[in-house]
């Protein structure tokens, strides 16, 4: 898992090349242009889901994890809290790895980490980074986000 925010992205020269494609494709997006649409950057390896939402509480918290795809999560607008757990560690998984979603699905366990995502914040999540997005910060509030995909070339 990374966390930073988009002033930052220099720094992650080393990362995978689809990872900064999605990094600096974010720095474009602004509130006023959103598209709330999917973005396509280099066919089904690198592309970018742009909701607009409004964020919920735990009781509808999911944790989730992917093996074809590390999720880039850039926020646009709003504030939001992502609980990450280590996928190997979760307790309760009520639904195995399906390969045609490309998820596990877990409820969410009390020892998760919260990450508070603000205009600007990203955060990387690899297959190991179970994580349950969407979560409000106490009250509900509506964001837009990207959630960049990028095939991981090893993946099942």
């Amino acid at each position: 898992m990374i966390y930073d925010n988009l002033k930052n992205t220099g720094s992650y020269t080393f990362c995978e090349a689809g990872i900064a494609q999605v990094l600096e494709a974010a720095k474009a997006y602004t509130p006023e242009n959103f598209p709330n649409a999917r973005v396509v950057l280099d066919s089904d390896n690198v592309f970018m889901n742009m909701p607009a939402y409004e964020t919920h509480g735990l009781e509808k918290a999911v944790m989730e994890a992917h093996i074809k795809y590390v999720d880039v999560m850039v926020m646009i607008e709003g504030r939001e809290t992502i609980y990450v757990k280590n996928t190997e560690r979760l307790q309760d998984v009520y639904s195995p790895y399906e390969e045609g979603r490309d998820a596990l699905l877990a409820h969410m366990d009390e020892d998760v980490t919260a990450v508070d995502m603000q205009p600007g914040d990203f955060l990387v999540l690899l297959p190991q980074d179970a994580h349950a997005p969407g979560c409000h910060p106490g009250q509900p509030c509506k964001v837009k986000k990207i959630i960049g995909k990028v095939r991981i070339t090893n993946g099942k």
